[in-house]
C-alpha cells in the first residue's frame, strides 16, 4: 500500500504538488488564522488604495507599483491578498517542477524536491505575510522557466517578450533587480562569443525592465521632483553608515548626532541597529524640519560623504556584516498571535530544523561559488547551473553594496534556486544520480 502510495506520487506530480500546496497551507492557516503586518507593510497597503482610486497625484514614491496592484486587485482586503499570495504560492511550487524537468531532472526526484522545497515554513509565513516576497518568488521562478525554455537556443519573437514583461514585472516589484536582463543578455552573449553575438534579438528583453524602471521613476519626478523609483534611497545609503556614521564632517553635525545617538540605544536595548536610522526617523525631522523627501536627499548626501571618506569602514560593512546577512535564513511571522495556544512552540521545534538544514544547504552553495567559476575557466561552458550561480552571487554583492538591514530577505526569492545548483553540481560529479543523460 506504501508503495502504491509513493509510485502514485510520481505517476500524478501535479496533483500531487496541488493537493499538498492546499492542504499545508490549510494546516498552517487553521492554527495561525493571521494576516502578519509588518512597518514595511504600510506603504504597500497605502498605495494599492491610491491605486485602486487611480489617484497617484502628490504620492511620494516610497514604493513601486508591482506588489500594491496585487493588494488592489484583492479590492484592498488583506485577507483576499493573503489567499490570492497562497494560491501563487501553490502555482509556484507547480512551475517549480516544470523547471527542474527543464533542467532534465528525473521525474521522480523532481516531484519529491518540490515537495521538499515547498514544506519549509517560511514559504507559508511569507505568503501570510503584506509583503513582497511570496509575489517575488513567482516571478523569478517564472523568470527561470522563461529563461530555461528557450532563451540560449532559438525563442520566438513571443517567447522574448513573455520574458521581458517578467523581468519587467520583477522590477515593477523592486526596482533593484534592474540588473537582471543585463546579466541573461549577457550569458548569452558570451556563450560561443563572436562580435555579431553582441546585437541580437534577445535584446528584446530590455524593454519591459526599463519602461518600468523608467516610466516609475518618471511619476516619481513629477510627484516628487527626483528622477528615482524610489524616495527611499536615501534612507538605504544611510543605512550602509550605521558603524561610522561619527566619521562625517560638521556639515552634517545634526543628522550624525541623532544617527549615533539611536545606533547606541539600538545597541543597549538589543534591538536592530541597521534600523538606527528608521529609529531615529522622528528626532530627524523635528531637528531638520525637512520633509520625507528633503530628509532622504539629505541623507543620501550624508551617506555618500561617509562612505566616500571612510572606504575600509564601507567595505568591512560590506562584506562582513551586509553579504554575510544575504545568505542567512529568516522568518517573518508574529510568533504570539497563532489562534490555538503553544502550537506556536511545536512550529518553531520544526523550523529550527528545517532553519538548519537550509542554512547548510546555502552555506555549501557559497562555498560551491568559486568551483563554479574554476569550472567555467576550464570548461569554457555556460549552463544553467553556471548562470543561477553567477545571479545569485551578482544579487548578494550588489545588495550589500546598496544597502544594510533584512538583507536575508533578498535571498529569499533564489533559496530554491541555490539547492537546485547544489544538486546540480552533485550530479555532475556523479554523487546524485537525479538527471537524465
Amino acid at each position: 500500500m506504501l508503495k502504491r502510495f509513493f509510485n502514485s506520487i510520481s505517476q500524478k506530480p501535479l496533483i500531487t504538488l496541488i493537493l499538498f500546496g492546499v492542504l499545508f497551507r490549510l494546516f498552517i492557516v487553521l492554527f495561525y488564522q493571521h494576516v502578519t503586518i509588518f512597518p514595511d507593510s504600510e506603504g504597500y497597503i497605502y498605495l494599492g488604495r491610491l491605486l485602486s482610486k487611480l489617484q497617484l497625484s502628490g504620492y511620494v514614491g516610497e514604493r513601486t507599483p508591482g506588489y500594491p496592484l496585487l493588494i488592489t486587485v484583492a479590492g484592498n482586503n488583506l485577507t483576499i491578498t493573503v489567499f490570492f499570495q497562497l494560491t501563487i504560492g501553490i502555482f509556484t511550487s507547480i512551475l517549480l517542477y516544470k523547471n527542474l524537468l527543464l533542467l532534465k531532472f528525473h521525474p521522480k526526484p523532481a516531484i519529491w524536491l518540490c515537495l521538499f522545497l515547498s514544506a519549509f515554513l517560511h514559504v507559508i509565513f511569507y505568503e501570510t505575510a503584506i509583503l513582497t516576497e511570496a509575489l517575488t518568488l513567482f516571478f523569478m521562478t517564472l523568470a527561470v522557466y522563461s529563461y530555461l525554455r528557450s532563451f540560449m537556443e532559438n525563442p520566438s519573437l513571443k517567447a522574448l517578450l513573455f520574458f521581458g514583461f517578467v523581468l519587467g514585472y520583477l522590477v515593477f516589484i523592486k526596482p533593484f533587480y534592474i540588473f537582471l536582463p543585463f546579466l541573461f543578455y549577457g550569458f548569452y552573449v558570451l556563450k560561443d562569443f563572436h562580435f555579431r553575438r553582441i546585437i541580437n534579438k534577445r535584446i528584446l528583453i530590455f524593454i519591459f525592465p526599463i519602461v518600468s524602471f523608467l516610466g516609475w521613476s518618471y511619476v516619481n519626478k513629477i510627484n516628487t521632483g527626483h528622477f528615482v523609483p524610489t524616495t527611499f534611497y536615501g534612507y538605504n545609503v544611510a543605512q550602509n553608515c550605521v558603524y561610522f556614521a561619527e566619521k562625517t564632517p560638521d556639515e552634517f553635525k545634526t543628522i550624525r548626532e541623532i544617527y549615533v545617538q539611536h545606533r547606541e540605544i539600538a545597541k543597549k536595548e538589543h534591538t536592530d541597529i541597521a534600523m538606527s536610522i528608521w529609529f531615529a526617523y522622528a528626532d530627524l525631522r523635528n531637528a531638520t524640519g525637512l520633509s520625507f523627501i528633503e530628509l532622504s536627499d539629505q541623507l543620501n548626501q550624508f551617506g555618500k560623504t561617509a562612505i566616500q571618506n571612510n572606504p575600509v569602514d564601507y567595505l568591512k560593512q560590506v562584506l562582513f556584516r551586509s553579504w554575510v546577512d544575504f545568505w542567512k535564513v529568516d522568518m517573518y511571522w508574529n510568533y504570539h498571535d497563532f489562534k490555538v495556544p503553544y502550537i506556536n512552540k511545536v512550529f518553531i521545534g520544526i523550523w529550527y530544523i528545517q532553519m538548519a538544514i537550509l542554512q547548510l544547504l546555502k552555506i555549501i552553495f557559497v562555498v560551491l561559488i568559486p568551483f563554479q567559476l574554476l569550472d567555467f575557466f576550464t570548461r569554457k561552458k555556460i549552463t544553467p547551473e553556471f548562470v543561477f550561480s553567477m545571479i545569485i552571487f551578482c544579487t548578494s554583492v550588489l545588495q550589500a553594496i546598496s544597502t544594510y538591514g533584512n538583507n536575508s530577505r533578498f535571498s529569499y526569492p533564489f533559496e530554491s534556486l541555490m539547492v537546485i545548483v547544489v544538486l546540480l553540481y552533485g550530479n555532475r560529479k556523479g554523487y546524485l544520480p537525479l538527471r537524465k543523460h
